[in-house]
């Protein structure tokens, strides 16, 4: 069924199901107090009437002595029930808040990698903060200022018409003038705040990618051309805050022009019906006391209305994404292999990013437990490819791959995954301690493990060397480290995932000479006994394989040996041949 995420009446019953309902007896509590501070804000207002009445009119010394106090006591509760109202309703807020986060950040890590790899993490970090702000913002205007301005303005609207009817009439009779103008304005905000949200989606995607890569911008000296670049989304962003705010504050004096024909027509009524003696002058002043409370209600309700289409339109792109669905899931039998040895092959196996192009063309490979296969070939050759189908980041279009007989689309992510460690060229470090960056994926190690592991990846000696050792914190992506030293704490965290099945992409690649012995010692520790798939550039690293697989225009061009390959005399030995020359 096709969902229109632009329904108001979708966005917001899926709102309130889903997180207004578990909270139900939060605002219960919180509603039950909006009505005490209506019925109390009510009551002042018809207090005008005895007080005017019995006390100045009629000189009641009594009425002088019990009206004060009644008017402080309703005071008091009104100020204590205003007070746990508001707390009451921030704190659930927040929950909303963190429960909401947590659901989007959850729904983003465990995407398809094609869907994360389709959207910036700066347009994500923006969902989690803006998008998610701006929902719980319309929960908190609908409930915490419409609902309680609602019932205050019905509230005193009740002592209106208890006081007069045809003053009540009088007062009101221009506002159902104003609905339609609102509720198109209405629509026009929310258009315009779904664009203003992509904009701003825009501008921390931008932010991201040019503080992130500052060495690059700096390196070109493109400062100055960033700024530019910059300034346009800042400022398409302030053009249409521009257009959002004249739009969201038009509203205002329309009610406040027909708060004035209405007060202009009580005072005129209402001093007739003084004068002739058809009314009190209490009864009158109760009357218009409680219209000018109400017209303070009225106001802000037309005054919500921005906040509100802010909200359904960052509601639109909160479920938009929410509810994309991942492809790349467990199979309701999934099975969990409790004892893997490692067997993988590819069968006859297809596939492409894209409808156009073939990355993959009909692959064949037999990786034997404990063996170590080399898959070497020229840049977008389709290596990295197979390196991430055997993750099942990705599923064959057609063809299967199988670990120890099982296709891995029947075994559950969890036990396939459990069963590779990662190297890549790339070194992924978390903006955390050197000890927990080798810990990752191994929550349980202890700080002795983790030192084993980092002796055994050569990198304990450096780590010992730094001011906060093992508890030195690395930067973003390590940036606070050597490329050495980043690819040995890699290795590391590879060691102590102790894996049967290691996948080496690159991880000896752009390094000097004495780096590239201390992490080729290191390979030659993790790597033992176990199946290892290594993409190499560096067919000098590969010398050493029992297995070589060549890859050209994602087909299987030639395997063997290192010796049977040179032999064939074909692409790899041309391939061997011209890095041997080149080097």
């Amino acid at each position: 069924m096709l969902i229109d995420y632009t329904s108001t009446s979708y966005l917001a019953k899926r709102i309130i199901k889903e997180y207004v309902i578990p909270h139900w007896k939060t605002f219960l509590v919180s509603v039950v107090l909006m009505l005490v501070i209506a019925a109390t804000t009510a009551f002042h207002a018809w207090l005008i009437k005895p007080a005017l009445d019995s006390v100045f009119v009629n000189k009641n010394t009594n009425a002088l002595l019990y009206i004060p106090l009644v008017i402080l006591a309703v005071t008091v509760v009104k100020g204590f029930s205003t007070y746990f109202q508001l707390l009451t309703m921030n704190l659930v807020c927040l929950r909303i808040t963190a429960i909401m986060r947590i659901h989007l950040y959850a729904h983003f890590i465990k995407s398809d990698i094609s869907k994360l790899h389709s959207k910036s993490s700066g347009d994500m970090t923006a969902s989690i903060i803006n998008e998610i702000g701006a929902v719980v913002g319309l929960i908190s205007t609908l409930l915490n200022g419409f609902v309680k301005q609602f019932f205050t303005l019905g509230a005193l609207i009740f002592v209106m018409f208890q006081q007069s009817v045809e003053l009540s009439l009088v007062a009101f009779i221009g506002f159902p003038l104003a609905a339609y103008p609102i509720y198109k304005l209405g629509r026009k905000l929310r258009n315009l705040s779904y664009r203003n949200q992509e904009m701003a989606a825009k501008f921390n995607s931008q932010m991201h990618d040019t503080l992130q890569y500052s060495k690059l911008v700096k390196a070109y000296h493109c400062e100055d051309f960033e700024v530019r670049r910059m300034s346009v989304i800042i400022e398409t962003i302030f053009k249409m805050g521009k257009k959002i705010s004249r739009m969201a504050l038009v509203s205002s004096p329309f009610v406040e022009s027909l708060a004035g024909v209405g007060v202009a027509a009580v005072i005129w009524y209402g001093g007739h019906q003084v004068i002739t003696g058809e009314t009190t002058p209490g009864a009158f002043f109760s009357f218009f006391g409680a219209m000018m409370m109400a017209y303070r209600p009225l106001k802000s309700l037309s005054g919500m209305n921005s906040g509100v289409q802010m909200g359904f339109a960052a509601a639109t792109r909160l479920y938009t994404i929410l509810d994309e669905k991942s492809t790349v899931i467990d199979k309701p039998n999934a099975i969990s292999l409790p004892k893997i040895k490692g067997d993988i092959e590819f069968k006859n196996v297809n596939f492409s990013y894209v409808d156009e192009k073939k990355v993959l063309e009909k692959v064949n490979i037999k990786i034997a437990a404990g063996q170590t296969i080399a898959l070497v070939g020229h840049s977008g050759g389709g290596k990295s490819t197979i390196m991430n189908m055997i993750l099942r980041f990705y599923d064959p279009n057609s063809g299967s791959i199988e670990l120890d007989g099982h296709d891995i689309r029947d075994i559950t992510l969890k036990s396939l995954r459990s069963s590779m460690s990662v190297v890549n060229q790339e070194v992924m470090l978390f903006d955390d301690t050197i000890l927990e960056n080798i810990r990752y994926g191994k929550e349980d190690a202890t700080e002795e493990q983790i030192i084993a592991a980092a002796k055994m990846a050569e990198a304990d000696e450096f780590i010992s060397e730094l001011p906060g050792k093992y508890l030195t914190q690395v930067g973003q992506n390590g940036i606070r480290l050597s490329g050495g030293q980043r690819q040995r704490i890699a290795i590391a965290r590879a060691i102590l995932y102790n894996a049967p099945i290691l996948l080496l992409d690159e991880a000896t690649s752009s390094l000097d000479p004495i780096s590239e012995k201390l992490i080729k010692d290191a390979l030659a520790k993790l790597m033992k006994g176990k199946t290892s798939i290594v993409i190499a550039h560096r067919l000098s690293t590969v010398i050493h394989a029992n297995k070589i697989v060549v890859i050209s225009n994602g087909k299987v061009v030639e395997e063997g040996t290192h010796a049977e390959l040179l032999e064939k005399g074909k692409f790899y030995s041309q391939l061997y041949l011209k890095q041997f020359e080149i080097s």
